[in-house]
């Protein structure tokens, strides 16, 4: 028996003050966005799924058109931005920063509500962390801030004879054993340890380790982390990207990418874990 009450698991409900919480959220954030020359796109909830497949792990909600055509539901808002533009892009009148407030779905029922950030002009990600910082400075929340670089566990992969899937799910014994070095390099969190190490760090890795440690100089905040090994869980990140989480909650995921082509940068604000979080700062 199903109440009439109830949704299905995973589903997300907004009323009431969560949901007044929630819009002025997203007010904020794209008046901040407005500000910094991004234009916002919404996409189609559906997606033919030839679109989609090879180009993420999620699993897919799936339904069939008139023409038994697979079709999805919206699982990737960045695929499709980046699909959608790109026969465009060429045109010198076409804008190249967007941004996009709506959920994605992923098999069977899950529904996660975010705020996507696309900027197809430039790779430098320095800029989305220092937007990110402002919007967290706005709602007063200090989570953690991660930095790592995607090149630097393929490097590793490759170098040490390892797969990657050692470093998507952190084998902590697989990559202490492989090499002293990088038993080394799994316990660099800061700036100072990782710029006492470089001077240890085979040549093949050097170049991105300093790059990582670059930016972190860039950067003043003080629940600052850095993760050389850490392995990006978006297949179509290729080089820095970062994260900010709470509570083992990811509220801000972003980077630099290759999409159809496209070199871009961009980030994603976990929207449901944000309004989770300002609820419980209200109590």
């Amino acid at each position: 028996m199903i109440l009439s009450h109830e949704i299905p698991q995973d589903s997300k409900l907004y009323f009431g003050r969560s949901a007044r919480v929630k819009r002025d959220f997203e007010s904020l954030v794209s008046e901040i966005l407005y500000q910094n020359n991004y234009e916002e796109i919404l996409t189609p909830t559906f997606s033919y799924l030839q679109y989609q497949r090879n180009m993420q792990s999620r699993e897919f909600v799936r339904i069939s058109n008139p023409f038994n055509h697979q079709i999805t539901l919206r699982s990737d808002s960045t695929i499709d931005t980046i699909r959608l533009l790109a026969p465009h892009l060429k045109e010198n009148n076409t804008k190249k920063k967007w941004f996009y407030i709506q959920p994605i779905f992923t098999y069977p029922t899950k529904e996660i509500h975010q705020i996507g950030v696309e900027n197809l002009e430039e790779c430098d990600i320095l800029p989305f962390i220092q937007m990110s910082l402002k919007i967290l400075e706005k709602i007063k929340i200090k989570p953690f801030l991660q930095l790592s670089n995607v090149k630097i566990p393929e490097i590793c992969a490759r170098e040490f004879g390892l797969s990657l899937e050692v470093f998507e799910k952190i084998d902590v014994g697989a990559i202490q054993n492989a090499n002293s070095f990088l038993a080394e390099l799994l316990e660099v969190q800061d700036k100072t340890f990782l710029k006492a190490l470089l001077t240890k760090a085979p040549k093949a890795l050097q170049e991105e380790l300093e790059r990582l440690l670059e930016l972190a100089q860039n950067i003043e905040y003080e629940n600052m982390i850095l993760a050389p090994l850490f392995y990006s869980p978006m297949s179509y990140y290729k080089g820095m990207f970062f994260r900010f989480f709470l509570e083992n909650q990811t509220m801000i995921l972003g980077g630099d990418y290759e999409l159809l082509e496209q070199r871009a940068c961009g980030f994603g604000i976990y929207t449901d874990c944000m309004i989770l979080h300002l609820m419980k700062e209200e109590k």
